[in-house]
């Protein structure tokens, strides 16, 4: 797995173990295991692998999102117990209850209620797994985890070739993936992400708008980073506000 930076801050043991005390619910071991060694993040850019959360479901049991039949894993009631493990960038949860053996698949845009079996894989594979199941999609995508930290910064850049009405936007990633020669690369029709090590973050370009490219990098690479927007300034971009 690649790890975008190494700007990591571990879950303590201690706060996963009191969580699971005071809420008498057991987490998946290779959950503990990575917040443990890598802390929180965002893995393959779609999942949110957070410490453990008590409070962000209890509203709701409220809302009747989801049926709670006889073939229902939990009651709406029992939404109020669950905590939440982890999140998608759609608003999808995957949570622990003291009742369920497993893990409880709360989905955004369905209203029944799934359960995960927790193996003995690594966490990622089972959320590689969550992926595949869930969204019917068996995409090869590298493995990569962005973690969270108060050391990261961002800038963003917009692509106006009006000098050069011939280059496009996917032909500037190109550019950069032949100047910077990146330690990872991530492409597909709609975006693309050239990830480079010393810079602590990657450059992102967003072939499905045609014109926005943003730069994330960690503050210690700031000189890197100058490096980066001097190329960009240099190949019909200029700087924005987002």
């Amino acid at each position: 797995m690649y790890i975008v930076s190494q700007q990591l801050t571990p879950v303590p043991s201690g706060l996963i173990r009191q969580v699971e005390q005071d809420m008498r619910v057991a987490f998946p071991d290779e959950y503990s295991c990575f917040l443990q060694e890598y802390g929180e993040g965002t893995y393959k850019g779609w999942f949110n692998i957070q410490a453990p959360d008590p409070e962000v479901l209890r509203p709701f049991a409220e809302y009747g999102l989801w049926e709670h039949d006889e073939t229902s894993p939990i009651t709406q009631e029992q939404i109020r117990q669950c905590v939440v493990i982890g999140t998608t960038i759609d608003g999808d949860f995957l949570a622990v209850h003291p009742q369920v053996e497993g893990m409880v698949w709360l989905p955004r845009h369905s209203e029944t209620i799934g359960v995960i079996p927790s193996r003995a894989a690594s966490y990622t594979d089972t959320l590689d797994r969550i992926y595949q199941e869930t969204f019917d999609d068996d995409e090869s995508v590298p493995a990569y985890f962005e973690p969270w930290n108060d050391t990261k910064k961002h800038a963003f850049f917009l692509f106006t070739p009006e000098n050069d009405s011939s280059l496009t936007l996917r032909e500037l990633g190109k550019r950069c993936r032949d100047f910077f020669k990146p330690d990872l690369l991530i492409e597909n029709e709609n975006i693309g992400k050239v990830f480079i090590r010393e810079l602590g973050g990657y450059i992102r370009l967003n072939y499905a708008y045609g014109r926005e490219v943003a730069v994330f990098y960690e503050e210690e690479a700031a000189e890197r980073f100058r490096e980066i927007a001097h190329f960009l300034l240099q190949n019909h971009c200029r700087t924005a506000q987002w």
